[in-house]
């Protein structure tokens, strides 16, 4: 919203900034709070799981750790030159 202060007498242009800060604190808290619920809600979603799958889910999340770890921590392959590939000189 943009106005001019010359435009409005001081009495009305405090009262449109405070409901304009009326608002956006309204809208700080409804974030606040709608995001904690999201939270809440997720974490209760994810542990109402049936018993039997949520170690599934372990194992597989942590074979996949494994496995994305081993990818990130070993050194890079070079390919050797076979016979009828002509070498590139290194730069």
């Amino acid at each position: 919203m943009q106005v001019h202060s010359s435009d409005l007498d001081p009495e009305q242009l405090r009262r449109l900034l405070a409901d304009q800060v009326a608002r956006d604190q309204a809208r700080g808290v409804r974030r606040y709070f709608l995001v904690r619920i999201g939270a809440v809600a997720a974490a209760i979603w994810l542990f109402s799981w049936p018993i039997p799958l949520l170690p599934h889910t372990v194992l597989w999340a942590l074979a996949a750790a494994v496995v994305f770890a081993y990818a990130l921590m070993s050194p890079p392959q070079t390919r050797r030159a076979t016979r009828h590939t002509p070498r590139t000189p290194p730069r």
